[in-house]
């Protein structure tokens, strides 16, 4: 009888662990709220880099490649980085001679205190803000490209997030987001999109050419341009796309 108290115990001990496993480091909190994947990323945030061990080579080419695409013709662009954690991209960009502004946004203070440090040399084009992605605090239109990379499925609500970033997005702007795919992505019900439903949310939110592939590992990444008539500015002079105040 004995033995078989101790048996259940383990057992339920393991799920424990397996339970916490899964919420804390697979899902990183994104099922119990947005205050706590900051919190597990704020933990993070000292090591962060260190462990994702980021290529410089690999960061211009998968990572300000496609936006500087999205931007050609563009003059003085303004740029919105959704959960921006350390400044991956907008380090990205700068190193290879951006020209415009950007805002990295994130609710990590840890995170965005490490972007800061990385992001000085720039200081004058890059502007962080500590902000949820479901509300972003920024007029219809904002910017000339929204971007949003390896984030969406630790956001509580990724289809709100994402309809802010489109509603955030001038007509004719340009979005640059990834989605979860693979094998990891069936461990994140409800934030992971399979792909042909993650092409129909996008046509549903009004971006026009869209385009999805493989991406990195375990990622698809999406390009795609708000349609006309969705809502927000048109494009104005370089004076209409200052970067927006915090």
């Amino acid at each position: 009888m004995i033995g078989l108290w101790l048996v259940a115990l383990l057992l339920g001990a393991m799920a424990l662990i397996a339970l916490l496993y899964w919420l804390f480091i697979v899902a990183e909190g994104a099922y119990l709220g947005p205050k706590v994947v900051a919190w597990t990323y704020d933990l993070a945030a000292g090591r962060y880099d260190a462990v994702k061990g980021f290529r410089p080579e690999d960061e211009r080419r998968y990572v300000a490649g496609p936006v500087l695409h999205g931007l050609q013709g563009v003059a003085h662009p303004v740029v919105l980085d959704v959960a921006t954690g350390t400044g991956r991209l907008p380090l990205a960009l700068l190193q290879v001679g951006f020209g415009g502004h950007i805002v990295g946004l994130d609710l990590s203070r840890g995170m965005l205190r490490q972007a800061q440090a990385k992001l000085r040399p720039w200081k004058e084009q890059v502007c962080l803000v500590r902000q949820d992605a479901a509300r972003l605090p920024f007029a219809d239109g904002s910017f000339d490209a929204v971007t949003c990379l390896e984030s969406l499925e630790f956001l509580p609500r990724p289809s709100e997030a994402l309809a802010e970033m489109v509603r955030v997005l001038r007509p004719g702007g340009f979005l640059l987001v990834t989605n979860r795919v693979g094998a990891e992505a069936s461990l994140l019900p409800g934030r992971a999109f399979p792909r042909p439903r993650f092409e129909a949310e996008l046509a549903r939110l009004g971006l026009v050419g869209i385009e999805v592939y493989r991406w990195q590992v375990s990622y698809d990444l999406a390009e795609a341009r708000k349609g006309p008539g969705v809502g927000g500015r048109t494009p104005g002079g370089p004076e209409n796309r200052r970067p927006p105040a915090h």
